[in-house]
Protein backbone atom coordinates (compact mmCIF):
# COMPACT_ATOMS: atom_id res chain seq x y z
CA UNK A 1 0.00 0.00 0.00
CA UNK A 2 2.84 2.38 0.87
CA UNK A 3 4.52 1.71 -2.48
CA UNK A 4 1.27 2.39 -4.31
CA UNK A 5 0.77 5.72 -2.50
CA UNK A 6 4.38 6.70 -3.24
CA UNK A 7 3.89 5.96 -6.94
CA UNK A 8 0.66 7.96 -7.04
CA UNK A 9 2.33 10.89 -5.27
CA UNK A 10 5.31 10.76 -7.63
CA UNK A 11 2.97 10.69 -10.64
CA UNK A 12 1.01 13.67 -9.29
CA UNK A 13 4.20 15.65 -8.74
CA UNK A 14 5.41 14.85 -12.26
CA UNK A 15 2.14 16.10 -13.75
CA UNK A 16 2.32 19.26 -11.70
CA UNK A 17 5.92 20.03 -12.67
CA UNK A 18 6.58 22.90 -15.10
CA UNK A 19 8.19 20.52 -17.62
CA UNK A 20 5.10 18.31 -17.77
CA UNK A 21 2.86 21.36 -18.01
CA UNK A 22 4.95 22.71 -20.91
CA UNK A 23 4.80 19.39 -22.72
CA UNK A 24 1.03 19.28 -22.39
CA UNK A 25 0.58 22.85 -23.65
CA UNK A 26 3.19 22.72 -26.43
CA UNK A 27 1.62 23.23 -29.84
CA UNK A 28 1.25 20.05 -31.83
CA UNK A 29 2.53 20.23 -35.40
CA UNK A 30 -0.28 19.85 -37.91
CA UNK A 31 0.72 18.88 -41.44
CA UNK A 32 -1.66 17.83 -44.20
CA UNK A 33 -2.13 14.10 -44.69
CA UNK A 34 -3.99 14.59 -47.99
CA UNK A 35 -4.21 17.25 -50.66
CA UNK A 36 -1.63 19.54 -52.24
CA UNK A 37 0.37 20.08 -49.02
CA UNK A 38 0.63 16.39 -48.12
CA UNK A 39 3.92 14.48 -48.29
CA UNK A 40 2.97 12.39 -51.39
CA UNK A 41 1.85 15.44 -53.37
CA UNK A 42 4.92 17.40 -52.28
CA UNK A 43 7.15 14.50 -53.39
CA UNK A 44 5.64 14.60 -56.89
CA UNK A 45 5.92 18.38 -57.05
CA UNK A 46 9.51 18.19 -55.74
CA UNK A 47 10.58 16.07 -58.73
CA UNK A 48 8.31 17.47 -61.45
CA UNK A 49 8.62 21.18 -60.65
CA UNK A 50 11.70 21.51 -58.46
CA UNK A 51 14.18 19.50 -60.50
CA UNK A 52 12.75 20.26 -63.95
CA UNK A 53 14.44 22.70 -66.28
CA UNK A 54 12.25 22.64 -69.42
CA UNK A 55 13.63 25.71 -71.22
CA UNK A 56 17.08 25.53 -72.82
CA UNK A 57 19.53 27.72 -70.94
CA UNK A 58 17.00 28.58 -68.22
CA UNK A 59 18.51 29.73 -64.93
CA UNK A 60 18.21 27.16 -62.14
CA UNK A 61 18.64 28.25 -58.53
CA UNK A 62 18.39 25.42 -55.97
CA UNK A 63 17.00 27.55 -53.16
CA UNK A 64 14.44 29.19 -55.44
CA UNK A 65 13.31 25.90 -57.03
CA UNK A 66 13.61 23.52 -54.07
CA UNK A 67 14.02 25.63 -50.94
CA UNK A 68 10.48 25.13 -49.65
CA UNK A 69 10.89 21.34 -49.51
CA UNK A 70 14.01 21.14 -47.32
CA UNK A 71 14.55 21.87 -43.63
CA UNK A 72 17.29 24.53 -43.76
CA UNK A 73 17.59 24.75 -39.96
CA UNK A 74 17.75 21.07 -38.96
CA UNK A 75 21.04 19.64 -37.71
CA UNK A 76 20.10 16.00 -38.40
CA UNK A 77 19.63 16.10 -42.19
CA UNK A 78 21.11 13.31 -44.38
CA UNK A 79 20.69 13.68 -48.15
CA UNK A 80 22.11 11.24 -50.71
CA UNK A 81 21.80 10.67 -54.44
CA UNK A 82 24.02 8.13 -56.17
CA UNK A 83 24.49 10.61 -59.04
CA UNK A 84 25.99 13.20 -56.70
CA UNK A 85 29.60 14.14 -57.41
CA UNK A 86 31.86 11.56 -55.75
CA UNK A 87 28.73 9.99 -54.18
CA UNK A 88 28.94 12.59 -51.43
CA UNK A 89 26.40 12.75 -48.62
CA UNK A 90 25.07 16.17 -47.66
CA UNK A 91 24.35 16.80 -43.98
CA UNK A 92 22.40 20.01 -44.56
CA UNK A 93 20.13 21.54 -47.17
CA UNK A 94 22.87 24.08 -47.86
CA UNK A 95 25.36 21.26 -48.42
CA UNK A 96 22.96 19.61 -50.87
CA UNK A 97 22.51 22.92 -52.69
CA UNK A 98 26.30 23.17 -53.02
CA UNK A 99 26.43 19.65 -54.55
CA UNK A 100 23.76 20.24 -57.20
CA UNK A 101 23.39 23.89 -58.13
CA UNK A 102 26.44 24.20 -60.38
CA UNK A 103 25.79 20.97 -62.34
CA UNK A 104 22.07 21.72 -62.80
CA UNK A 105 22.81 25.29 -63.80
CA UNK A 106 25.12 23.89 -66.52
CA UNK A 107 22.40 21.65 -68.02
CA UNK A 108 20.57 22.88 -71.10
CA UNK A 109 17.38 21.09 -70.04
CA UNK A 110 16.12 18.58 -67.47
CA UNK A 111 12.83 16.71 -67.89
CA UNK A 112 11.23 14.47 -65.24
CA UNK A 113 8.30 12.05 -65.15
CA UNK A 114 6.77 10.20 -62.20
CA UNK A 115 6.46 6.54 -63.22
CA UNK A 116 5.11 4.97 -60.03
CA UNK A 117 3.89 6.17 -56.66
CA UNK A 118 4.34 7.83 -54.39
CA UNK A 119 3.73 5.31 -51.68
CA UNK A 120 3.54 7.03 -48.31
CA UNK A 121 3.43 6.21 -44.61
CA UNK A 122 2.56 8.98 -42.18
CA UNK A 123 3.05 8.55 -38.43
CA UNK A 124 2.77 11.59 -36.22
CA UNK A 125 5.34 14.22 -37.14
CA UNK A 126 7.17 11.98 -39.64
CA UNK A 127 6.24 10.73 -43.09
CA UNK A 128 8.11 8.71 -45.67
CA UNK A 129 7.34 8.66 -49.37
CA UNK A 130 8.80 6.61 -52.19
CA UNK A 131 8.31 7.04 -55.91
CA UNK A 132 9.92 6.00 -59.16
CA UNK A 133 10.80 8.65 -61.71
CA UNK A 134 12.57 9.07 -65.03
CA UNK A 135 14.85 11.95 -65.93
CA UNK A 136 16.24 13.12 -69.24
CA UNK A 137 19.21 15.42 -68.67
CA UNK A 138 20.56 17.44 -71.58
CA UNK A 139 24.08 18.77 -70.95
CA UNK A 140 25.73 21.55 -72.93
CA UNK A 141 25.84 21.29 -76.74
CA UNK A 142 27.82 18.38 -78.09
CA UNK A 143 27.62 16.21 -74.97
CA UNK A 144 25.48 13.06 -74.81
CA UNK A 145 22.06 13.15 -73.18
CA UNK A 146 21.80 11.16 -69.95
CA UNK A 147 18.53 9.37 -69.22
CA UNK A 148 17.81 7.54 -65.98
CA UNK A 149 15.17 5.72 -63.99
CA UNK A 150 15.35 6.27 -60.25
CA UNK A 151 13.76 5.27 -56.94
CA UNK A 152 13.46 8.18 -54.58
CA UNK A 153 12.70 7.87 -50.89
CA UNK A 154 12.18 10.96 -48.77
CA UNK A 155 11.60 11.29 -45.03
CA UNK A 156 9.58 14.35 -44.14
CA UNK A 157 9.29 16.03 -40.75
CA UNK A 158 6.30 18.14 -39.86
CA UNK A 159 7.67 21.53 -38.84
CA UNK A 160 4.79 23.71 -37.73
CA UNK A 161 2.29 23.19 -40.51
CA UNK A 162 4.58 22.15 -43.39
CA UNK A 163 6.40 18.95 -44.32
CA UNK A 164 10.17 19.37 -44.79
CA UNK A 165 12.70 16.84 -46.14
CA UNK A 166 15.20 15.61 -43.54
CA UNK A 167 16.31 12.39 -45.29
CA UNK A 168 16.70 11.64 -48.97
CA UNK A 169 17.94 8.60 -50.84
CA UNK A 170 17.88 8.30 -54.63
CA UNK A 171 19.11 5.23 -56.50
CA UNK A 172 19.42 5.47 -60.27
CA UNK A 173 20.16 3.39 -63.32
CA UNK A 174 20.87 4.67 -66.79
CA UNK A 175 18.42 3.79 -69.54
CA UNK A 176 18.97 3.48 -73.28
CA UNK A 177 18.05 6.21 -75.77
CA UNK A 178 15.19 3.96 -76.99
CA UNK A 179 13.78 3.58 -73.46
CA UNK A 180 14.08 7.33 -72.99
CA UNK A 181 12.18 8.05 -76.25
CA UNK A 182 9.43 5.62 -75.20
CA UNK A 183 9.04 7.39 -71.85
CA UNK A 184 9.43 11.02 -72.92
CA UNK A 185 8.19 10.86 -76.50
CA UNK A 186 11.26 12.62 -77.89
Amino acid sequence: MRIRLSLIAAGTLALASPVAAQAQSAPVAQCAVSGASSAPELHKEWILVGWDKPVAGQSWDFREKLGKYYDWEAKDVVLYDDMAPDHRIARSAEGYRALWEKSFQALRRAHHLVLDGPETIVSGALATSTLEFAARLEPAEGQPIVSIRARSTLVWRCTGDAWKIVREHNSTRRITPDESRQLFGF
